[in-house]
């Protein structure tokens, strides 16, 4: 009796570890994330003194999240059976300089949201995640790849370098059928009473085969200020706002957004080249609010960019981008920045690479800024998330390390 029951014991101790076994190799959390740091060095950046007077230096300083965003996150999966699996993602961008969030009060500003995918269909997801749109052009610019952040197109006011996500937002991308994918967010608005407030959707489809990839999307948002850059206290936008005299970044607080783009690339042995247009309108922007003009007025934006890369070892890659950007105002003033790039990254390692960027951007035209002095349109460069110039003109050379983990 006893030696039946003892081996009966054996027999549940071993299905429960066989079991316990299968479930954990059927699902499984993975920490990762990466922190990149550098040092860079711009001209021209105008500054206000304590008395008001406006003033311009150079600058010499740390930044952080240059080659990828510093960020750290949760990624889950749950393999149900049958080709179906749930899965999750919690992400969080921070401040490599001192440690804080990107975006206070919010733990994860990049990414928080839950799922399932079906092989044979794609992957439902919802929570706070990135555009169709975004994604399937955001592939295309150097931004994205070598250029850093620094290197997007002006204040990623067409958001290829997903200077925001949507909230409360559901999305589908599609499985690849034979080459060709699909995708579509919709941001429910989330205000009682107002459907509408700060709803938006994304469409984008894309096409790849062998060495030729094509996309083409559409994305549109009400009141992007407050529906996913954080509100006037917790602006996290690329038009930089920390300097009192910052020109451009009240832009963005407009009562839509509204975004179409194509793009493709081709690889060529061992360069890849790449194109991409957009054009993004800002409607009813705060920026040229006046008492003549309350609602302020709508700024449209084409942007092209031409980029490449050459690979000249499997660890060392060069790379080069011109982008234009033509800025109209409704009522016939149009502005224009033109800035180029060219830098280089070495991998150490699959996880650690240094990289070297030289940015430099020109302003013509009309003059989108304006002269404090005078309240005459002027024309001030800015390369992305560094204080505008106080000329037409600006440099920045920036080096630094990534480490993945």
């Amino acid at each position: 009796m006893k030696k039946h029951l003892l081996l009966s014991t054996l027999s549940c101790a071993m299905l429960v570890a066989l079991g316990t076994q299968q479930a954990s190799a059927q699902s499984s959390v993975t920490l990762y994330g990466t922190v990149d740091a550098g040092v860079i060095y711009s001209t021209n950046e105008q500054v206000t003194d304590a008395s008001g007077a406006l003033h311009s230096g150079h600058n010499v300083q740390i930044g952080g999240g240059n080659l990828v965003p510093s960020r750290w996150g949760l990624m889950g999966v749950e393999d149900l059976g049958g080709g179906v699996k749930t899965m999750f993602t919690l992400e969080n961008q921070f401040l490599i300089g001192n440690g804080a969030m990107l975006q206070s009060g919010s733990l994860f500003d990049r990414q928080a949201w839950v799922g399932v995918r079906d092989e044979r269909f794609g992957t439902l997801s919802f929570g706070r995640q990135y555009d169709s749109y975004s994604d399937f052009l955001g592939v295309y610019v150097s931004s994205t790849s070598w250029a850093t952040m620094y290197g997007s197109h002006f204040g990623d006011v067409d958001n290829l370098n997903e200077a925001f996500n949507m909230n409360n937002a559901a999305k589908f991308t599609s499985a690849d059928f034979g080459g060709f994918t699909f995708g579509g967010t919709f941001s429910f608005g989330g205000q009682a009473g107002d459907f509408s407030a700060r709803r938006g959707y994304a469409l984008a489809a894309a096409y790849n085969h062998g060495p030729v990839s094509l996309s083409a999307g559409y994305m549109t948002l009400n009141d992007p200020l407050n529906a996913a850059l954080g509100g006037a206290n917790g602006y996290i936008g690329d038009f930089a706002c920390s300097n009192a005299a910052a020109m451009y970044c009240k832009l963005q607080d407009a009562r839509a957004i509204k975004a179409f783009g194509a793009g493709g690339s081709v690889a060529l042995g061992k360069a890849t080249v790449a194109l991409v247009y957009t054009h993004t309108r800002l409607e009813d922007s705060a920026y040229f609010a006046s008492a003549a003009r309350p609602e302020g007025a709508t700024a449209s934006f084409d942007i092209a960019e031409f980029n490449t890369v050459y690979n000249l070892t499997p660890e060392w890659a060069l790379g080069a981008a011109y982008i234009f950007n033509n800025v109209r105002i409704s009522g016939g003033s149009s502005s224009r920045f033109q800035q180029l790039s060219l830098g280089t990254t070495y991998s150490l390692s699959k996880r650690t690479a240094l990289y070297a960027v030289g940015i430099a951007q020109k302003a013509s035209g009309a003059g989108l800024g304006v002269d404090p002095a005078t309240g005459a349109s002027a024309n001030y460069a800015q390369i992305p998330n560094l204080v505008n110039s106080n000329s037409n003109r600006q440099l920045a050379i920036l080096a630094g390390l990534r480490a993945n983990f």
